[in-house]
């Protein structure tokens, strides 16, 4: 009779939680979707950079000023960072408040049923248990983007510094604005390319590559699970890392090339890139 006894509290419980299922999974899926509504306004937010459609007043900028204005991080990551700030406030006041509620309801059930083997503070880490999982996640990526902004601002005034001391800045800013040359990558999480007469533009991942720098450019593809994918490899002068940007297709990542061979010939009258 025990036996049948607690069977039954089990069956009840678990169905008690299963009812609960779509109140647990509510973080993880607003998750999804708000950081999926945020990177498609970043995309768009880097488009009309490329295209010259940005509110901001930056005309009037010296060329660093202006560059790194348009480049740094928080640039396009703003909203993400605020997305997930609202949503590890909103975790944390659902765990803490909803856990507080839940555990009163585990205690008077523990009332009626004083045999049932399963703790009132276990019930509840048990229910939360999703939302706790999400909240370490979230801290992880706030942390995790705090230092990958720093290493990519200084990864930034690094490659300004250095087009900067060679004196190439304001040519490039002329570049920027005078190429309507746009080219769409394709990826979600990469910007669209700026091809300009002298320079390639690319606002996510942030790159500013003279075309006189570029030593050895070539298409490789990219093995993937979700799908094969492809990448231009540029090899610059006196800089020991290679530089890729990708592409969903082959054939656009070879015309950007061959734009590019185009261009270095007729500005320096020679094609000097290797295969």
């Amino acid at each position: 009779m025990k036996l049948l006894q607690q069977q039954i509290f089990f069956t009840g419980k678990e169905v008690f939680l299963m009812g609960d299922f779509a109140q647990m999974m509510f973080i993880p899926v607003a998750f999804i979707v708000l950081i999926f509504i945020a990177i498609i306004t970043k995309k768009r937010g880097m488009e009309k950079i490329v295209f010259l459609e940005s509110n901001d007043k930056l005309e009037d900028l010296n060329p660093r000023d202006f560059f790194y204005n348009i480049l740094k991080m928080e640039k396009g990551s703003k909203l993400i960072y605020w997305t997930e700030i609202i949503l590890l406030i909103v975790d944390t006041v659902y765990i803490l408040v909803g856990g507080y509620f839940q555990y009163l309801e585990e205690m008077k059930f523990l009332k009626e049923f004083p045999d049932f083997p399963i703790s009132p503070v276990s019930s509840v880490f048990l229910k939360f248990s999703i939302p706790i999982f999400m909240w370490f996640v979230l801290v992880f990526l706030l942390v995790f983007a705090y230092f990958m902004q720093k290493k990519e601002n200084k990864r930034i005034t690094e490659m300004l510094d250095n087009l900067d001391n060679h004196n190439l800045l304001t040519y490039a800013r002329e570049d920027f604005f005078n190429s309507d040359r746009i080219v769409d990558t394709g990826i979600m999480a990469q910007s669209d390319l700026k091809l300009g007469n002298s320079y390639l533009f690319c606002i996510y991942p942030a790159y500013i590559i003279p075309y006189s720098w570029i030593s050895n450019i070539k298409v490789d593809e990219v093995f993937n699970r979700g799908g094969n994918y492809y990448s231009l490899t540029f090899t610059i002068n006196n800089f020991s890392n290679f530089i890729q940007i990708f592409f969903i297709k082959k054939s656009v990542a070879e015309k950007v090339r061959e734009l590019i061979l185009k261009n270095k010939h007729e500005l320096y009258g020679r094609d000097d890139f290797k295969w």
